[in-house]
């Protein structure tokens, strides 16, 4: 998140709003604000271990309530489920953004399949869901897991500067 959309970050900031960073623990980082404040948390990102994730959501449940953000931007699967829930059960509006539907729609194996039924039950309370291409868009209608009234396709990008990417 920090890599890929710090230009944004950064625009808020310079803004004059208060951003809170709720990040993996993978680099150091120091906001160059002060109106950014990173909070480091623990997630197995790609690991299915029910009590690992059972930890995340209470950590982020935690984190949620006690900063009270008054909005919320959750990036990537896990953030997007138990994010989601979390900010819903504390009642802070919140967007999910999915970048690509990887490996959750294109295996049938048991943990794609609890995947799957996660997304659909914590997509029910984010009140945007952007995503990035047409077919990610159309397939999470098939599938049901959204209606498209709150669906948004960015055809612009996510707000990554390819400036400081070799593409």
């Amino acid at each position: 998140m920090i890599n890929f959309r710090e230009d944004v970050i950064n625009s808020y900031a310079n803004a004059g709003k208060r951003v809170i960073l709720v990040a993996p623990k993978n680099r150091e980082y120091n906001p160059e604000s002060p109106n950014i404040k990173y909070i480091p948390i623990d997630v197995d990102r790609g690991g299915m271990n029910p009590i690992r994730d059972i930890k995340y959501f209470m950590n982020l449940y935690g984190i949620y309530r006690r900063e009270r953000p008054d909005y919320i931007f959750h990036y990537t699967i896990k953030p997007n489920i138990y994010g989601s829930i979390a900010s819903k059960l504390l009642k802070i509006p919140s967007t999910a953004m999915i970048a690509g539907l990887g490996f959750v729609f294109t295996s049938d194996s048991i943990g794609s399949q609890i995947a799957r039924r996660l997304y659909k039950f914590a997509l029910k309370f984010p009140e945007w869901v952007l995503v990035l291409n047409k077919y990610n868009k159309d397939l999470l209608i098939k599938k049901s897991l959204i209606s498209s009234d709150r669906l948004i396709l960015l055809k612009g990008g996510e707000g990554v500067n390819l400036s400081k990417f070799d593409i």
